[in-house]
């Protein structure tokens, strides 16, 4: 059993390093990002705690969690990568921290953004762990977390809140940053083989679409507010990823965001870039190389000489962990190593 086991974990893992190897011909991995990506990295994990959390700020359990991700998009799994033992004690940490009820969101006061993300780095951990009894933990540990978010999607709302999800499990609106985390968690919690239902995903999709601005051909963090880049990017992504990539909104929102730039004046600078490079990079063709070359620039010009980002001016961004984090997980896009994000 065991060796079956590890066999499976193995042929995921190869997998991931057959699409790395195959990304688009336009957009891929080169030295200079693979050596960016390493020190984003390394910097993190000289962050780390004894405890396995790794932050400079606040909501440790979140910012774990996002790093979590970085490393796994890098190709650095519990058992497989220079980061192994960092991606390790930060899964450990995560499964000790996950209270009974399921909520992480409650431990750091991350609310349900840290949940989702938390999830999604779980499930994705998941696919790769090898040791039984850790796998037994963590199934158990999603399977409770998943119950969170289900709950908190059917709390009653009103018919514009419908399918997506708010601050908190018992919030009766929603807007679509938040869903978008929640919506992709409980994908790649399917995807490992969790027990997720179509109709949640299908309800997720439905907000999502309601956050449409017919007027501005883009989608707004509320339905009837205005339209930003971010929130497009959002959306884009989680069409293509919920298998709702057909839809008009999805072409139009495209076409819009293909006439955007992101810079660093954006507001919301490390989480409007991520997203906007995930989005061009389902979408394909001419805007990923568009976007991509312009993330390039921005980002790389941000790396420091210790191997972190420079920190966002928005307070909602906070500190250097949450900026190294997710701009290696936007450099590290074209490696297309977590199965949630492959084409």
């Amino acid at each position: 059993m065991k060796r079956l086991l590890w066999l499976q974990a193995f042929s995921v893992v190869c997998v991931l390093i057959f699409c790395a190897s195959h990304a688009s011909a336009d957009v891929k991995p080169s030295p200079e990002i693979d050596a960016s990506v390493a020190r984003g990295l390394a910097y993190l994990s000289k962050l780390q705690k004894p405890d396995g959390s790794i932050t400079d700020g606040p909501h440790p359990v979140a910012m774990t969690g996002l790093s979590l991700l970085a490393y796994l998009s890098a190709g650095h799994t519990q058992d497989a990568g220079k980061q192994g033992l960092a991606v390790r004690s930060a899964v450990d940490f995560l499964l000790k921290v996950v209270p009974k009820d399921g909520y992480a969101g409650a431990v750091d006061g991350s609310r349900m953004y840290g949940h989702g993300i938390v999830t999604l780095a779980l499930a994705e951990a998941y696919g790769v762990e090898t040791d039984l009894k850790r796998r037994e933990l963590m199934r158990e540990t999603l399977a409770r977390m998943i119950d969170v978010i289900l709950k908190a999607q059917s709390v009653q709302k009103d018919d514009a809140s419908q399918g997506g999800w708010r601050y908190e499990p018992g919030s009766n609106d929603s807007d679509l940053s938040l869903s978008g985390w929640c919506a992709l968690a409980l994908r790649a919690s399917q995807n490992v083989g969790m027990n997720v239902a179509k109709d949640p995903i299908d309800r997720a999709v439905g907000y999502v679409a309601r956050c449409y601005k017919p007027d501005e051909a883009a989608f707004s963090y509320q339905p009837g507010q205005a339209a930003s880049i971010a929130m497009t990017s959002v959306a884009i992504l989680n069409l293509y990823l919920l298998d709702a990539a057909n839809r008009d909104e999805v072409k139009r929102a495209t076409e819009w965001l293909a006439k955007q730039q992101v810079n660093a004046e954006t507001r919301f600078f490390h989480y409007t870039i991520y997203y906007s490079t995930q989005a061009a990079f389902q979408a394909g063709g001419e805007i990923e190389e568009q976007i991509w070359k312009s993330t390039k620039k921005n980002l790389l010009s941000r790396q420091q000489e210790d191997g972190g980002f420079s920190q966002s001016p928005d307070a909602q961004e906070p500190g250097r962990a949450f900026a190294t984090a997710i701009s290696v997980m936007t450099l590290a896009i074209p490696f297309e190593t977590l199965p949630i994000y492959q084409k």
